[in-house]
């Protein structure tokens, strides 16, 4: 504790001995030998197992004043931050929780609404098609200024359900997802032989990025760009001088894009670009068929929710997309596999996920605490590698063990 007091003084410790006062105990709901119970602001948490990590993540979720409900919709073939395969995102919900998120699942079909006490809407790669009627509860969503987390793929065309249904979604937000895999030359230099792997290594200035400078991995990403449409809308708002946001907002099917500030947010390299034809192990950039990069593969787009107003009526359990004078915030990606269970521990990618949510949340001040990951947590073989180990296994143990025997057996029959 002498180390946290350090940049802490305020910070006291109490030891209750529960042979000499036993009604403390009992008041206190101590239920293992060398329980801490932590107290900030009203509110506290029961530590039994007393470590580092676990004190931290425990000062994470108690310093967040306000509930930070994420929302995952479901019923797709979404990333679930439940189960445990490659494709979902387990493993970063898990480490959401520790720093205090409250995670949830939403089947749109089945509520047929989505609550409004939430802090964030997560579409995390569908791989069926939304209904009309769900298309329409996102659009709304958004129309009511709720803050959004798209993880894209690469465009799925179909011929009645073009990107499973979310194309009137993208129209809205004034996006679009291009029609191919990002490549990314550069990834040669890091021992990645993938072709479709990208590589992000410089960032735009934003608080998402305060003090992060790591590479982050993104494998099999798409590409997104503005609607031509947006840089009309702009051009002429400018030239006249008017405000067109509110006549927009009335028509559920009219582009919000003239309201939101867009920000290119990972943008790769200038060497890259789109290979609109199958991937194969070797690809050569084409001037007819693929587009040049660099490729923006993530964008953020906010917009102001008003003028601003009194805060200090807020309660503290309202969702930070409808505090009074801040504004609502959207991440569309091109690339859901960066946090992945697969792909999470490369590089930056897990640090660069919780400042995204931080950010999404409103959570701003948490994106300057470094996120600590574990190291080499994956062992990687090679085929040969691993019939060395099996067959290590399976012949010389046994064989070793029957030679032993073997041995032991004749020494005592000579006796």
């Amino acid at each position: 504790m002498q180390r946290y007091q350090r940049y802490k003084p305020d910070m006291s410790l109490r030891f209750v001995d529960p042979n000499a006062d036993p009604e403390s105990i009992r008041a206190l709901n101590i239920s293992v030998d060398g329980e801490m119970i932590i107290h900030y602001q009203g509110r506290s948490e029961n530590l039994t197992e007393l470590s580092e990590q676990k004190l931290t993540n425990t000062l994470h979720r108690l310093v967040r004043s306000k509930i930070r409900k994420l929302v995952f919709i479901e019923g797709h073939g979404e990333r679930s931050p439940v189960r445990q395969v490659n494709f979902d995102v387990s493993t970063f919900s898990r480490h959401l929780k520790k720093q205090g998120f409250t995670l949830e699942t939403l089947n749109l079909a089945r509520s047929m609404s989505i609550p409004e006490n939430i802090s964030v809407l997560v579409i995390a790669g569908p791989q069926a098609a939304f209904l009309p009627g769900e298309v329409r509860l996102l659009i709304d969503y958004v129309k009511a200024r709720g803050n959004l987390l798209w993880l894209g793929e690469p465009l799925n065309i179909e011929k009645n359900f073009p990107m499973h249904g979310l194309l009137p979604l993208s129209e809205l937000l004034g996006i679009e997802f291009l029609d191919g895999v990002v490549v990314d030359p550069t990834t040669e230099r890091y021992g990645i032989t993938r072709p479709d792997y990208a590589i992000i290594t410089e960032y735009p200035e934003h608080p998402i990025n305060q003090d992060f400078s790591t590479v982050t991995l993104f494998p099999q990403a798409a590409g997104i760009e503005r609607l031509p449409a947006f840089i009309d809308d702009v051009r002429n708002a400018d030239e006249t001088g008017t405000d067109i946001s509110s006549d927009q907002e009335n028509d559920s099917s009219t582009s919000l894009n003239s309201n939101f500030t867009m920000l290119p947010f990972l943008v790769t390299v200038e060497h890259s670009w789109i290979e609109t034809s199958p991937i194969r192990d070797q690809v050569q950039y084409s001037d007819l068929l693929d587009i040049k990069g660099p490729v923006t593969i993530g964008i953020i787009l906010t917009r102001p929710l008003n003028n601003g107003s009194d805060t200090s009526q807020q309660d503290e359990h309202e969702p930070a997309n409808e505090v009074p004078g801040r504004e609502q915030r959207i991440i569309v990606l091109g690339d859901g596999d960066f946090l992945s269970n697969t792909f999470l521990g490369n590089a930056g990618n897990l640090t660069l996920g919780l400042n995204i949510m931080n950010w999404l949340s409103h959570d701003d001040h948490f994106i300057a605490i470094p996120t600590q990951i574990k190291n080499d947590i994956i062992l990687d073989l090679s085929t040969e590698q691993l019939s060395l180990l099996g067959n290590f296994f399976l012949l010389v143990v046994p064989g070793i063990l029957v030679i032993s025997g073997t041995l032991i057996w004749f020494r005592r029959r000579r006796r």
